[in-house]
Parts: structure tokens; sequence; C-alpha cells
């Protein structure tokens, strides 16, 4: 089983003729692609936060034109289209969102009204065709927010699951009491890993450890949900920060948390647009994490999927 991830996409006018992530992407011949948040952004530097003036009907056809533009993508399309032959079958397109393709800039759910979440809710699982007809086994449409699981395959056998998390929807301002994923979710997660003896990713749009804005200053939610993962082996995938990183577990959790962000954005202006993704491979021995960007590549290798031991080669 071999996932490509990456995150945060910001179209440009010219884009048909590069994004050259996507090609470099298909080379690696995964099975699954996970995006992981800011698949389109909404605003960006120096109109940060202007959607949050605008209305629902005015939002949702300016989202919808980003992710039609992001969407016709030459190389982004072929690559869609080619791991959507595996959909629900050993492979596919997956994903969730984060701030820039939720709403805005750093928005938060008590931020953002009920007519506007609902839109960008509509529009997220028509483009990432989560939750379809014909796939109803994913995303219910009564529960809010994005979040569900898919079970993951390896040479046609199941072998745990994917889950994915939204730190959007039910976010507050940080703050120790603050909502970050909210009880619903929470319960859901628990659920989700009760009985579940395989190999399980977790998956969401914010870091845990790898930047001071995420998790860690939603101190009751991230207790909360430190307490539902104890223990269980399991790495996390996440995205948001533009930059790749891998973090080791902590304290008494034995979970590494795998950044891969900035598939196609300006991190810096003087280094120009990146070409950040991870590939995880899987084999019932081991785990391997390749994080590229353009210079090269960065190599960790979880050496037994039984301890959980890492090992890292440059």
């Amino acid at each position: 089983m071999k996932i490509a991830f990456t995150s945060c996409m910001n179209f440009k006018p010219g884009a048909q003729g590069y994004q050259r992530v996507w090609n470099r992407i298909a080379q690696e011949q995964p099975d699954y692609l996970f995006l992981l948040g800011d698949q389109i952004y909404m605003d960006y530097f120096p109109n940060l936060g202007e959607p949050a003036g605008w209305t629902a009907a005015k939002f949702a056809d300016v989202m919808q034109g980003k992710y039609e533009a992001q969407w016709a993508v030459a190389n982004f399309k072929a690559l869609r289209d080619a791991l959507r032959q595996k959909q629900d079958n050993g492979g596919g397109v997956y994903g969730t969102w984060d701030d820039h393709d939720f709403a805005w800039n750093n928005a938060r759910g008590s931020d953002v009204g009920a007519a506007v979440k609902q839109q960008t809710r509509r529009l997220f699982t028509k483009y990432m065709q989560i939750g379809q007809l014909d796939n109803p086994a994913h995303l219910d449409p009564a529960v809010d927010g994005i979040y569900y699981s898919i079970p993951l395959m390896h040479q046609q056998q199941r072998i745990g699951k994917a889950i994915f998390l939204d730190t959007r929807w039910y976010s507050a301002a940080p703050g120790d009491a603050s909502p970050l994923l909210g009880q619903k979710q929470l319960d859901y997660l628990k659920q989700e890993l009760a009985g579940e003896q395989g190999y399980v990713l977790i998956c969401a749009g914010m870091p845990i450890r790898a930047t001071g804005n995420g998790w860690l200053r939603y101190r009751d939610d991230y207790a909360k949900f430190r307490a539902i993962i104890q223990g269980r082996k399991s790495i996390f995938l996440t995205g948001d920060i533009h930059e790749n990183a891998f973090l080791p577990p902590a304290g008494e959790t034995k979970m590494f948390e795998v950044v891969s962000s900035g598939a196609f954005v300006t991190k810096y202006y003087l280094t120009g647009e990146r070409e950040n993704f991870g590939i995880l491979e899987y084999t019932p021995a081991s785990t391997d994490i390749k994080l590229f960007d353009k210079k090269g590549l960065e190599k960790h290798n979880v050496i037994d999927n039984a301890t959980f031991m890492h090992q890292e080669i440059r």
C-alpha cells in the first residue's frame, strides 16, 4: 500500500502549465492520494479575511470558481482520474479541509455563519466526491463538518483504516476549555477505534505539535484525544504549515506526526513555489515515509510495525 499525501494548493492564472508536483507524485505510483487541507485558498496575503464580509451567495460563487480552476489543472486532473479508478477498492482520493478551504485564514467554526458553513461543506463534498450517493459508507449527510473513515487495503486485504478529522467546524478561539474537535467528533473517533486491531492513520488539516498554532492550545480537547489514542500505534498525517516535518511519538503516546504541506504555494517569496509532498509505503514488516521538496527527499523508516521503532535515513 502506498499513500501520497500533501496540502496547500494556491491556484494562480497560468497554472495549467505547471504545478509539477502532481507529475512527481504520479511517478511514485501511489494507490491513494490524501489531500489534507487548503485545496483552494479563499483568501491570501494581502487580503486575508476578506471573505468574512461576503454574503453566503457570493462566498459560494467565488468558492466554486476556485474549485473549478484548481480541478481543471491538467496534471492534477490526470492524477485524480487515475486514482479514482481504485476508489473504495484499494485506493482512491480522499481528504479533509483546513482554514482556507473551510472559510478564510485562521477561520474557526465559531467565526463562520451557518449559511456559509453549509455552502462550504456542500462544495467540498462535491469536488472531493466524498459522501456521494454511490458512496454512502463514508460521510453521513446528517453529520456536521467533515469527518469519516475509510478501510485501508494492502494486496486486496484489509489492514486497518484511515480516519479523517475536522479541526475547523466545531472549533473556537484557542483556550484551555475551547473546543477543537468537539464532543460529537471525539465520540466518533472513540467509536471508530473501538475494536480496531489493525493499522491506523489519523488525518487532519491542523498539525498537533508541529506549530505553535496547533492542538496544544486546546488543552481539554487535546487531553481527551490523547486518552482515546493512549497506547495505540498510529500515524497522524497533516498539513497547513507550508513545510514538511516528521515528529516521533511524544511522552507515553505511540503516535508519529508527519506533515507534508506546500504542494503549490509560497512559503517565503524568495524561495518561490513549493513542491512538497509525502509518500507513506506500508508493508507488513515496516512503514517507510519519504518527504519530498524541490531539493530532494528525507526518508524515515518505522522499522517494525509491531514495535513502531523509528530510524531516520537522510
